[in-house]
Order: C-alpha cells, then sequence, then structure tokens
C-alpha cells in the first residue's frame, strides 16, 4: 500500500531501525527542499510514495515493514500571480516551455524569462526560450538566420503560445508534454530533463502573458510532514534503545 507517510514496529531489529532511519532522512531531504522552494516561480514539489511490505511474522517480530517506493513530481497547477511583464508567461494546464542548455534540451515550467545581452528571450540562469526549435530573440533591428525577431513592446502571445507583432504571427512557442512522466526527472535550476520519455506537443494548455505560475508547494502540509518526520525519528530512536536494553539483559544473563 502506498502511502506518504511510516510506521514504525517497536520490535524493530538493528538493521531495519537503520533503514528506517535512512528512509526519513530522505523524506527530510524531499520535505525541506520543497520548503526552501515555495516562493520559485513554477516549482513543482517532490513526494516519495512507501510501500508496506508484511513480512513471515517470527514470534512477536516482524523482519521488514516498509522501503521506499520512489520519488515523485507533484504536477498539480500552481496559482497564477499578474506581473505585467510582457517577457513574463505562465502555462494553466498540461506542458512545459523548451529551452536550450549547453548539455541539450530541457523543460521548465517557471516562465519569469527575461533578456541576455543578445537580446535573448532565456530563463533567470539564461538558457534561451525556444520556438519552433530556435531562440526568441527581441531586437528591432537585429537579424540573425534561424532567429526569430521581434519588437519587444508588440510582442503579444496567445493562449496557444503564438507568438505575433502587429497582428502578425512570427512563432509559436515550444510547450510540449511527455507520454510517461515518470521518466522525467529534476535536473536543478528548476529544469526538468527526459530520461527517455517521449515528448509531445502538448494540447490541453492556455498561455497567460503578463503572469507567472507560482509554486505548487503546500507549505501546512510540509510543515505537517515536518512534524511526522520528528515524531517518527523518535519512535526509530526507542525501538534502538529498547533493542539496547534487551541486548544488555541479554548478556547480564549469560555472564550470571
Amino acid at each position: 500500500m502506498a502511502m506518504d507517510g511510516i510506521r514504525i514496529n517497536p520490535h524493530l531489529g538493528l538493521l531495519e531501525a537503520l533503514e528506517a532511519a535512512q528512509l526519513m532522512d530522505r523524506r527530510l531531504t524531499v520535505t525541506a527542499n520543497n520548503l526552501a522552494n515555495v516562493d520559485t516561480p513554477g516549482y513543482k514539489a517532490d513526494s516519495i510514495a512507501f510501500i508496506e511490505i508484511l513480512m513471515k511474522k517470527i514470534g512477536p517480530k516482524y523482519k521488514k515493514i516498509y522501503k521506499e517506493n520512489q520519488v515523485f513530481i507533484k504536477r498539480e497547477q500552481g496559482v497564477l500571480e499578474y506581473t505585467g511583464n510582457p517577457l513574463h508567461f505562465a502555462i494553466v494546464g498540461e506542458g512545459f516551455f523548451k529551452v536550450q542548455t549547453p548539455n541539450g534540451i530541457a523543460y521548465t515550467r517557471a516562465g519569469n524569462f527575461t533578456l541576455d545581452r543578445e537580446r535573448r528571450l532565456v530563463t533567470p540562469e539564461g538558457y534561451p526560450v525556444l520556438a519552433n526549435g530556435t531562440p526568441v530573440v527581441v531586437d528591432p533591428g537585429m537579424t540573425r538566420e534561424g532567429y526569430i525577431t521581434m519588437e519587444n513592446s508588440k510582442l503579444q502571445v496567445s493562449p496557444e503560445g503564438i507568438l505575433s507583432i502587429d497582428m502578425t504571427e512570427i512563432g509559436r512557442l515550444d510547450v510540449v508534454t511527455f507520454d510517461d512522466y515518470s521518466k522525467i526527472r529534476k535536473l536543478g535550476q528548476n529544469l526538468y530533463v527526459s530520461d527517455g520519455a517521449q515528448e509531445i506537443r502538448a494540447e490541453n494548455y492556455e498561455i497567460k502573458q503578463g503572469y507567472i505560475e507560482k509554486s505548487n508547494v503546500n507549505p501546512i502540509r510540509e510543515m505537517v510532514n515536518l512534524i511526522e518526520i520528528q515524531r517518527t525519528f523518535e519512535a526509530i530512536q526507542r525501538s534502538i534503545r529498547s533493542l539496547d536494553e534487551e541486548t544488555e539483559r541479554l548478556i547480564t544473563t549469560t555472564q550470571r
């Protein structure tokens, strides 16, 4: 049975208790990272699923109760925040913006874009945003082969992601989904990469210009997780102390 929490058997052996402590340490890392990104635009919270394993009962003990199943990304929509910046885009619905990094293609939900020195539309880390597979250049006096050029003040983006100037279509933002989200992993810098998932052009989405999508982290839920983790660590410590006391009694009895 998959679940967000974990229960500790008071009769755990030392190895099982240490394994449970490792799982809680992993959960603590995930929770702390979520809380650190409460204000990160477009950030998607992580969660750990646990699977229950009921082993053959030997006396009063079970050999193992839980193990980590997987870390998964919560893809729920974040709240939209109006900024009024024409270079800020928010995706409502499914999909990711496609960006170019030095190591290849990556994806992001964070639409708080800006301009670099070459007047390319880029992420806060400086990675070009792609439209029709090419970087978007915002410079009315510059034309470069393979680049889309536009006047910043006249830039408009339709709900479908179509870029235009004075009602003239000049390109379409690359917004994509995937056939298997279990093969999508976080790269850092609010980016995602594919580990074998097939890229698909998104359909069920809308682009909102002048908005950013806020983080979908629920701080109250994450604080509750921290409390549960603390209580679980305490239960593990009690289990280890109980095991130590039992071992000490056995040694004392043997020496008599």
